[in-house]
């Protein structure tokens, strides 16, 4: 006796039995490999890669529905003693406000920062103690990341609230599960203006113009990119272009907010490419 039915029979009620032929199983495989291949391109094509599990399976925010003039200016990577403060300034001086996605690191070597942007009028938010490729990591560590600076960032400031933005922008299956676990929604941005690739001033400028909206919210680093030496280094270009956006657009009656005050104006969407569909 054989110690197991052939595969044929053991699947003949897939119709794979060994009275069918191959042409027979192939073209009742067709369709659903078609289907599979279709939801793959429409994915590919609909969202970057980054972006996806977010969108799918957590709760994500690219910009915002409103007929308000509001934008949300975003910093990630600080606080720095030198860009952080001088950003700051530069909003201070327009009356302008915005959110800083600090590091723990950071936030712990140079807490007096954290609670003057605070006094200030700007949003503290969560950008995980030591800016790790989350999806490199496993659960136990992307919790400890996020938690251990959301410890920090009460014990400085005490927020009623702390939004929360992975580095890199990058959130796999595993930390939209965490967040998921702890009830954080993503705060993604709809206008790259690409400082951490070495833009200009000028090119940042022309980036914003030609893709802001009412309820956009714009990406921006105030960390020092001398570290990293090469085309990252300088943050001037950031300060300069933070200025230029606010003399240009203050006095044509766009506010410049904090996430929290630009969720409260309209509805969060989910989807980037939602956010540039007029």
């Amino acid at each position: 006796m054989p110690l197991m039915k052939p595969l044929t029979q053991e699947f003949s009620f897939l119709g794979f039995g060994k009275h069918r032929s191959s042409k027979f199983r192939f073209s009742k495989l067709l369709p659903l490999l078609l289907i599979l291949i279709a939801i793959y391109l429409f994915l590919e094509l609909a969202w970057p890669k980054r972006f996806l599990l977010p969108v799918l399976f957590g709760e994500s925010v690219f910009c915002v529905n409103t007929p308000d003039k509001v934008l949300a200016l975003t910093f990630d990577d600080g606080p720095d003693p030198v860009y952080t403060r001088a950003i700051s300034q530069i909003l201070l001086d327009y009356e302008a406000q915005g959110t800083f996605f600090v590091l723990g690191k950071h936030s712990e070597k140079y807490p007096q920062i954290v609670r003057t942007l605070q006094k200030q009028g700007h949003e503290i938010g969560n950008h995980t103690w030591h800016h790790y490729n989350l999806n490199s990591k496993f659960n136990d560590t992307i919790y400890q990341e996020i938690s251990e600076t959301d410890i920090l960032i009460d014990k400085l400031i005490s927020p009623d609230n702390v939004y929360f933005r992975p580095p890199f922008g990058r959130a796999g299956f595993a930390v939209t599960n965490v967040l998921k676990q702890i009830h954080k929604p993503i705060i993604f941005w709809d206008v790259d203006l690409q400082d951490w690739h070495g833009k200009s001033a000028a090119e940042m400028m022309k980036i914003f113009e030609n893709n802001f909206h009412n309820g956009s919210i714009v990406l921006l680093h105030d960390s020092d990119g001398t570290a990293k030496k090469g085309v990252y280094a300088s943050r001037h270009n950031t300060l300069e272009v933070v200025e230029k956006i606010l003399k240009v657009y203050t006095p044509q009656g766009y506010e410049f907010v904090t996430i929290s005050e630009l969720l409260k104006r309209g509805n969060a969407v989910k989807v980037k490419e939602r956010c540039f569909q007029k």
